[in-house]
C-alpha cells in the first residue's frame, strides 16, 4: 500500500500498513476513518480506508473513500484502479469504465489494471477484449495468479472450455490456496462433464479452505446434482449455512435435497427462508446499461423450462422468482422488475398447485408474460395428444392419464379401452426416460406399477418409428412465436432416444446427418410438413416450446411429445461443436421475444 504525495507522522503510517499488511480490515477500518477525521487532506487515510471496505465487499463506502482518493490525487492510478473495483462490485459498470481506463492511462504496464479490465469487459459480455486484457496482464506479469483467473472466465465465457480449464490450472499452479480459481477449476469440470475431477477439486477448497461457506456451498450443490449421496450433500449445504447465513442459494439446494428426501415442510422452510433473504436473484445484463428488466417465475414444487442458457448472457435485466405456497409476495417490488414476465413452470403434471398460484401472481402484476400459466395447464400430454389429433400429415400416439390403481386394475385383466401391446407407460411427470418403460405383456405393466402404486401414468400407444436403415432418429424442434427452430437429431439403435443416450459421439456419420438437418431443416421436413409442425406448435398456444418427433416409413410426423419443459444448451464437447451457430439462433430469438412482448413504465 503506497502512502501518497502527503505523508501522515510516521507512528500513524506504520499502524496503517501493518493492519493491512495482516489483513485485518475491520480493525483497518476503524484506524483509518479516525486518521481521515482528523487528517482529512493526508491521502493514506483515505487509501487505507478505501482498500479495507474493498475488502469487506461493502462497496459503497468504498467507493466513498476511494474517490476522496482520486480526487486527493487524481493521476494515481492505483486509486483509480481501486475505485474501479469497487464501483465493479457494486454492479456500476458504466462508470466502472472510466476508471480502469484513466488508471490504465496513467499506468499502461500495469497487470493488475489490465487484468481487472479485462474482467469488466467480460461482464459487458466483451469476451474477445476481455481475454486479450488479460493475455496482457499476463504478458506484463507472468506470475499474476489473478490474471490467469480472469483469462479463463473470459474463455470459459467466450465458450472454450478447454482453454479456461488451463488458464485456472495456472492460475492455481502459482497459488495453490486460490479460492476462487478452485472454485471457477470445478464449474468448468462440471461443464465439461468431468465430474470426478470436479469432486476432487471442491473437496481440496474446502480442505484447504475448511472456514469458507462458498467452498461448502460449491461441494454440496455439486454431490446434490448428482444426487448419489444426498446426506453428504446436505452436511455440505448445512456447513456452508453456518459459515455464511447469506446465501440464498444454499438455503435453495438443501431444500431440493429436502424435496427428494420427501421431507416437505423442512424443504419448504428452507424455500421460504432463501426467498426471505432474496426475493429474486438477479442476472445483470452482459452490458453497462441494461435494455430492459424481466423477471422469470419459478417453484420448486414441480418441473421447469430450463433457462440456464436461454436466460444466459444477455442485454437485459433477468430477475428470478420462486412461486412458494404460503409465502408472502412484495408485488409492488416485483412489478417495478417487471417489464416482461417468462413463466418457466412448465410440468403440469407436477406443478398444478404451483401454477394456480403462479396465475394468480402474474394477473397482480399486470405485465405482459410469455408461456402464461394457464396455457401451460394445458399441456400436459393427453390434452396435448387431443388437440393434434387431426393435423395432417401427423400421427400422434393415443395418450391417456391414469391413477395408478386403474393401470393396476387394467394389467389384471389384459386390457384397457382398445390400448394394444406393446405399448408404453411412464409416470406422469417424469422426463428423460425416468420410469419410462416399452411392454410386450400385461403383468410386467402391473410390476411396474406395483413400484409407485400411488403415481399417476400415461399409457401411450407404441408406434414403430424405426428407419429403413435400422436406427431411430428424434429430431427436436423449438418454436418461438410460431417460428421453427431445428435444435438436435439424435440416432440410435433403441426406441427409446435421447441425445445423450445415443453412441453419436463415435459416429463421424450420425453427426454429419444432424449437421445436415440443422443446415437445413426441409431436407426432412418439407413445406407441407413443416406447416404441421407449425399446427402442432400453434396447437398448444404456448410462446416457447419444443417439438420431439421422428418420421415414420410413410413419411408422416410421429409426435412424440410437445412441450416447454425441453432441455436447450450450447454444446461444450468439441465434435457437436457445430450445432452452437443454431443453437445460437434460438437463444437470439428468445432474446428478441422478450423485447417485443416488453412495455415500456
Amino acid at each position: 500500500m503506497k502512502h501518497g504525495p502527503r505523508a501522515l507522522p510516521e507512528a500513524i503510517g506504520n499502524e496503517l500498513v501493518a493492519l493491512y499488511s495482516a489483513g485485518k480490515w475491520a480493525q483497518l477500518v476503524v484506524a483509518a476513518d479516525r486518521v481521515t477525521a482528523r487528517h482529512p487532506r493526508y491521502l493514506l487515510g483515505w487509501r487505507a480506508s478505501g482498500k479495507a471496505f474493498l475488502q469487506l465487499q461493502r462497496f459503497p463506502e468504498a467507493i466513498d473513500r476511494l474517490s476522496r482518493v482520486v480526487e486527493l490525487a487524481p493521476d494515481d492510478a492505483d486509486g483509480h484502479n481501486d475505485l474501479g473495483n469497487a464501483l465493479h462490485g457494486i454492479g456500476r459498470l458504466e462508470d466502472a469504465t472510466p476508471s480502469y481506463r484513466r488508471a490504465l492511462a496513467l499506468s499502461p504496464n500495469s497487470s493488475d489494471a489490465c487484468s481487472n479490465f479485462g474482467r469488466l469487459l467480460c461482464a459487458q459480455g466483451q469476451f474477445d477484449e476481455a481475454a486479450a486484457f488479460c493475455q496482457r496482464a499476463i504478458d506484463i506479469d507472468p506470475g499474476a495468479a489473478t490474471a490467469h483467473n480472469n483469462l479463463g472466465t473470459a474463455l470459459r465465457e467466450a465458450g472454450r472450455p478447454t482453454d479456461a480449464e488451463a488458464a485456472y490450472r495456472r492460475a492455481l499452479a502459482l497459488r495453490p490456496d486460490y479460492l476462487e480459481a478452485l472454485i471457477n477449476l470445478g464449474t468448468i469440470l462440471v461443464e465439461l462433464g468431468h465430474w470426478a475431477d470436479a469432486m476432487s477439486t471442491y473437496r481440496l477448497a474446502v480442505a484447504m479452505h475448511p472456514d469458507s461457506g462458498v467452498a461448502y456451498n460449491a461441494l454440496g450443490r455439486t454431490l446434490s446434482r448428482l444426487a448419489d449421496d444426498d446426506d453428504e450433500a446436505a452436511r455440505c449445504l448445512e456447513r456452508a449455512i453456518t459459515l455464511n447465513a447469506y446465501d440464498t442459494t444454499t438455503y435453495a439446494e438443501l431444500g431440493n435435497i429436502l424435496m427428494r428426501k420427501r421431507r416437505l415442510d423442512a424443504a419448504l422452510a428452507m424455500f421460504r427462508r432463501a426467498q426471505e433473504l432474496q426475493p429474486f436473484i438477479t442476472w445483470r445484463a452482459n452490458q453497462a446499461k441494461a435494455e430492459f428488466s424481466a423477471v422469470f417465475l419459478d417453484t420448486p414444487m414441480g418441473g421447469s423450462t430450463p433457462v440456464d442458457y436461454l436466460a444466459g448472457r444477455a442485454g437485459y435485466d433477468r430477475h428470478f422468482h420462486c412461486v412458494i405456497p404460503d409465502t408472502p409476495v412484495n408485488v409492488d417490488l416485483l412489478r417495478g422488475k417487471a417489464d416482461v414476465i417468462f413463466n418457466m413452470i412448465s410440468n403440469v403434471d407436477d406443478g398444478e398447485d404451483s401454477l394456480r398460484l403462479a396465475v394468480d401472481l402474474v394477473e397482480r402484476l399486470g405485465r405482459p408474460t410469455i408461456n402464461h400459466p394457464v396455457l401451460i395447464m394445458q399441456t400436459d400430454r393427453e390434452t396435448v395428444a387431443r388437440r393434434l389429433a387431426d393435423i395432417p400429415h401427423c400421427v400422434v400416439p393415443k395418450t391417456v392419464r391414469l391413477a395408478g390403481p386403474v393401470v393396476a386394475a387394467a394389467a389384471l385383466t389384459g386390457q384397457y379401452a382398445g390400448f394394444g401391446l406393446p405399448m408404453l407407460v411412464r409416470i406422469a411427470g417424469r422426463h428423460g426416460g425416468d420410469d419410462f418403460e416399452k411392454f410386450d405383456d400385461w403383468e410386467a405393466i402391473a410390476d411396474f406399477v406395483s413400484r409407485s402404486p400411488g403415481a399417476n401414468y400415461y399409457l401411450i400407444e407404441y408406434v414403430n418409428y424405426r428407419s429403413v436403415d435400422g436406427f431411430f432418429r428424434k429430431y427436436r424442434i423449438i418454436f418461438i412465436d410460431g417460428e421453427l427452430f431445428p435444435y438436435h437429431l439424435a440416432i440410435h439403435d433403441d426406441w427409446m432416444v435421447h441425445h445423450f443416450r445415443t453412441d453419436m459421439a463415435n459416429h463421424a456419420w450420425m453427426r454429419k446427418e444432424e449437421e445436415r438437418f440443422l443446415d437445413d431443416m426441409g431436407g426432412v421436413f418439407n413445406a407441407a410438413c413443416q406447416g404441421s409442425l407449425r399446427a402442432v406448435a400453434n396447437a398448444t398456444e404456448l410462446d416457447y416450446g419444443g417439438i420431439d418427433c421422428g418420421v415414420d416409413r410413410d413419411g408422416r410426423i410421429v409426435v412424440f411429445e410437445v412441450n416447454a419443459s425441453m432441455l436447450i444448451h450450447d454444446e461444450k464437447n468439441e465434435d457437436f461443436a457445430y450445432k452452437n451457430q443454431y443453437v445460437a439462433k434460438i437463444k437470439s430469438a428468445f432474446d428478441a421475444m422478450l423485447s417485443r412482448r416488453r412495455v415500456s413504465v
